[in-house]
């Protein structure tokens, strides 16, 4: 007891001691060797700083690209007291995290950060890393494309990562080179994930969608980005998704110049962009094992690293040249229409047109049509300043006018030009012209707008202005309408209006919440995708495709599970599939069945479970039904 008294005094004189030293910049970095494409993390922290500033990051630019990840504030404060005396401990500070990329390979010194905080100039520490060049190989070979060098804001343009992958020599030169590992190579790709994608670069289909077309049940093909299941017992696995693109075997030369077979995979994704700049796609890069030879008639397998350097798209403006003067900055393909009420008025009286623009395109630097240059337009009305609205895929715009004169019949056509990126140029739209009509106003004397009493000769009496208002000149309240409010009316109004709200608002309830449930309707479709896959493996044995069809078994009852349970299929194994059915109360017996003719698909796919393949499909049938009806009455949230 005394020994810990003693630590604790000791910690407490050493706390406030701490508290008060003076500013540091302190560098941390995540590791000092990696290979070129890869990537570090980087962390400034500022110390007893009461007011922080962020480094200056300029110097690192020139041997990285510099991605901030945020920043953090260190500030806390602390009271303790022991035996009657108080003691205080503030501490300030804030701390910058960035993620560096290398430019190129060799031996590269991270710059000493900078930074001057309450007149004081921090400076931090040099960091010496070794980037690792990608060793000469042939087995590997990857290369970043596109379709286009250059594109213009809203034309499409397709980013493909190519993967060469050596064939396997003989007697293993037909099969696919990446299905022989146990595990998937690890691939990197920075624009295959949503949330890493810069601002206005908008995918063709979602990184869920992209992906989810090259998912392969099977484990093989390629880790992408390290995408694993995100359920509970799957953090426990060290299994990640596995992405296979159709492969195409091709000729190729290899670092030594010999053409040789290798099985191509091509990663394919087509963006568009919003905004005018530059795009950069990668470095992509791939780690694993790949077989290289063939000892004692099995593959032997090499570690390989590679990398796909990257490449830039530029998004350009339009062009100047044919450039007409009704350009409203839109960009893509539209259409124009228009709208003016009321079409019968007289001068003088307000009026408003709406130019209603719809299409597909970019809608950000998209201007109103300017009414003031059209002559036609501003020889014959007055207009004010336009209001715009976006309601989804259209634009409207909408002006007030007042027409200067009478006998006009026609309000003129109004022409808009935008850039139609399909054909790159130019095109004019024109909304159709209103028929319109426009009377003369007509000018009212005194005793016109109100009709005052005689006076005692039998003339009028003249106008007289009144404080009390516009009917102070009316004495007969017979000709006003009972103004008078009726509150046990307007009440029951009300009611009936809040009643017809409620019942919409339940009704509509319902359906979204039927509607927009996925998982639920996942549940309901999970007996009917079920058996369609199993009608799908009874073709396969049929044909004699034994592999085939206990594949396709094994994904019909593993679907089953994980659509009852919204779990992707990828990432469920026999082991959780049973566990979840056993950890609901599913019967005993339905759980060994289903983990029985599990092990029996796994023996015919690997070709050790003899004649068992003639039954598989009959005794998977036999126990959809029960273990269907079994799911269908548990409460699953």
């Amino acid at each position: 007891m005394q020994r810990l008294c003693i630590l604790f005094i000791a910690a407490f004189i050493w706390l406030p001691s701490a508290a008060a030293a003076g500013p540091e910049l302190i560098v941390e970095v995540d590791r000092t060797r990696l290979y070129e494409g890869e990537s570090l993390v980087y962390r400034v922290t500022l110390n007893h700083v009461e007011n922080p500033v962020e480094p200056d990051m300029t110097a690192l630019r020139a041997d990285f690209h510099v991605t901030s990840l945020g920043q953090q504030s260190l500030n806390s404060r602390s009271i303790t007291i022991i035996n009657g005396q108080r003691s205080e401990v503030v501490r300030y500070g804030r701390q910058y995290n960035y993620r560096l990329m290398p430019l190129r390979s060799g031996k590269l010194t991270i710059p000493s950060p900078t930074v001057k905080v309450d007149g004081r100039r921090l400076t931090g520490r040099e960091v010496s890393l070794t980037v690792l060049a990608p060793d000469q190989q042939g087995v590997v070979r990857m290369k970043i494309t596109s379709d286009r060098d250059s594109v213009y804001p809203m034309q499409p343009f397709t980013v493909t990562l190519s993967i060469a992958v050596k064939a396997l020599p003989p007697p293993y030169e037909n099969k696919n080179p990446v299905g022989v590992q146990s595990t998937p190579p690890a691939l990197q790709i920075p624009w295959a994930v949503d949330d890493g994608l810069p601002q206005g670069l908008v995918p063709k289909l979602s990184d869920q969608q992209w992906l989810g077309g090259m998912e392969n049940v099977r484990g093989v093909g390629f880790s992408v980005n390290n995408l694993r299941p995100r359920s509970v017992i799957a953090l426990f696995e060290e299994r990640n998704y596995s992405f296979q693109p159709e492969p195409e075997k091709v000729h190729l030369a290899d670092h030594s110049g010999k053409e040789t077979d290798y099985y191509r995979f091509d990663f394919r994704r087509t963006f568009t962009a919003e905004r005018i700049g530059d795009y950069t796609f990668g470095p992509a890069t791939l780690k694993g094992a790949f077989a290289v030879g063939v000892a004692d008639g099995r593959p032997v397998g090499e570690d390989i690293y590679a990398v796909a350097k990257p490449l830039t798209v530029a998004v350009k403006d339009v062009p100047e040249e044919g450039r007409p003067d009704c350009y409203i900055g839109a960009i893509g393909q539209f259409e124009l229409a228009a709208r003016l009420t009321p079409k019968k008025v007289k001068t003088g009286d307000p009026m408003t047109l709406t130019l209603v623009l719809t299409g597909r395109g970019a809608w950000d630097g998209v201007a109103p049509p300017k009414l003031q240059d059209i002559p036609e337009i501003t020889d014959h009305f007055k207009i004010y300043e336009a209001t715009e609205e976006t309601k989804g895929n259209r634009r409207e715009f909408t002006y007030s006018l007042r027409p200067l004169e009478a006998g006009i019949s026609v309000f003129p056509a109004i022409p808009v030009a935008y850039f139609n990126v399909e054909t790159n140029r130019y095109v004019t739209i024109h909304s159709e012209p209103i028929p319109i009509e426009v009377t003369k106003a007509v000018k009212l004397k005194d005793r016109d707008i109100v009709a005052p009493g005689l006076t005692s000769n039998g003339n009028h009496r003249e106008l007289e202005m009144s404080r009390e208002g516009i009917f102070a000149n009316i004495t007969d309240s017979s000709q006003f309408a009972d103004q008078s409010v009726r509150p046990r009316l307007w009440l029951a109004f009300l009611g009936g209006l809040v009643g017809v709200y409620v019942l919409f608002a339940l009704t509509l309830g319902g359906w979204r919440r039927v509607s927009g449930n996925t998982a639920l309707l996942r549940r309901r479709m999970a007996a009917g995708n079920a058996r369609n896959v199993l009608r799908r493996a009874s073709a396969e044995f049929t044909a004699g495709r034994a592999a085939e069809g206990a594949d396709l078994v094994r994904a019909a009852l593993l679907g089953l599970i994980a659509d009852t349970f919204d779990l992707l299929s990828a990432g469920l194994t026999p082991a959780e599939a049973c566990r979840r059915l056993e950890s609901l109360g599913v019967e005993a017996d339905l759980v060994r069945r289903f983990k029985d003719l599990l092990e029996t698909c796994e023996g015919v796919r690997y070709g050790g479970a003899g004649g068992a393949s003639a039954s598989i499909g009959r005794d998977a049938q036999h126990l959809l039904r029960p273990l269907a009806t079994a799911l269908k009455k548990l409460k699953i949230k």
